[in-house]
């Protein structure tokens, strides 16, 4: 008996998660695999979920809100608020598209506030950017520039400043220095906090999973102060570094203190594999180190 060949296609199945703890390596995993080939979600790296996860300001009491979207177990699509609800984020693996609208209507019940949502979107995103229009969101002020540096391309000497010292962050040591560089060089008021519930999360920051103090350069006067900063973080999965944060206290600012830091940081990134870095910013500092404009997201607004 002749038997008549039939295609038979898999049937995807697909189930949603609540986000916990235990899931946190694989969203790490889904984001490097999401800008792997195509860098239109670059914005949103796993350095920044890393960055973000770990900061102080991040409501972690809101995680079992961040969905994912599994495919048997793999991760195929994930939206999360930015630090608290109001500005969100969502993406999909590649051949899992038909879930976006799924995934965004999530995100907008779950994520909105008082003031709606807000999504950054790569500026030649079509795709995300109709998806968007046709959900009534309307173009924002708001904006983001990605710059990027390709560290073969330039040069990474420097000359240190004078009485300055590049050292190595401490994680166990360092936890006033690095609060007190921080707090000064993004230009807070008053006096450093150091109240009990504001060093714990100030500790919770330098616990971050994948943070190799190798690449967190801190610039240290003759008092022991630290005056500037450049954190950098790098997974070998991938051939970037993400540059996060920067600062210089107001009292070194225009001396070189924080170029030292940053080149010493992408020096030492260099040296572990990374080919290119990238940093969330638009300033001349930056330009003058040799980073170029990589793209740029414009924030999309939903009012409810």
């Amino acid at each position: 008996m002749r038997k008549d060949n039939k295609t038979i296609e898999n049937i995807k199945k697909i189930y949603f998660r609540s986000f916990d703890n235990s899931y946190y390596n694989k969203v790490c995993d889904f984001l490097i695999k999401l800008s792997q080939y195509d860098r239109k979600h670059i914005n949103w790296n796993w350095a920044r979920w890393e960055w973000m996860f770990f900061h102080p300001e991040f409501n972690s009491n809101l995680i079992d809100k961040i969905g994912l979207w599994f495919c048997d177990e793999e991760l195929v699509g994930m939206a999360t608020y930015d630090h608290y609800f109001g500005e969100a984020f969502f993406a999909t693996k590649l051949g899992f598209e038909e879930l976006e609208k799924d995934i965004l209507e999530y995100t907008i019940a779950t994520f909105s506030d008082e003031n709606g949502l807000g999504i950054a979107v790569n500026d030649t995103d079509t795709r995300t950017l109709n998806l968007l229009h046709s959900y009534g969101f309307l173009k924002n002020e708001q904006t983001e520039t990605i710059l990027e540096i390709t560290l073969e391309d330039v040069s990474l000497d420097f000359i240190t400043p004078k009485g300055i010292t590049l050292k190595n962050l401490d994680i166990k040591k360092d936890l006033y220095k690095h609060h007190n560089v921080l707090w000064k060089g993004f230009n807070h008021e008053g006096h450093l906090p150091i109240d009990e519930a504001t060093t714990n999360r100030q500790k919770i920051m330098l616990l971050a999973s994948n943070l190799n103090p190798l690449l967190h350069i801190a610039a240290e006067n003759k008092d022991g102060e630290y005056v500037a900063y450049c954190g950098l973080w790098y997974n070998q999965k991938t051939d970037y570094a993400y540059v996060e944060p920067v600062c210089t206290i107001p009292e070194y600012r225009g001396e070189g203190v924080g170029k030292a830091v940053v080149l010493e940081a992408l020096k030492k990134c260099f040296s572990l594999g990374a080919k290119k870095a990238y940093v969330i910013s638009d300033i001349y500092f930056y330009k003058s180190l040799g980073f170029h404009k990589h793209s740029h997201y414009t924030f999309y607004w939903y009012n409810i």
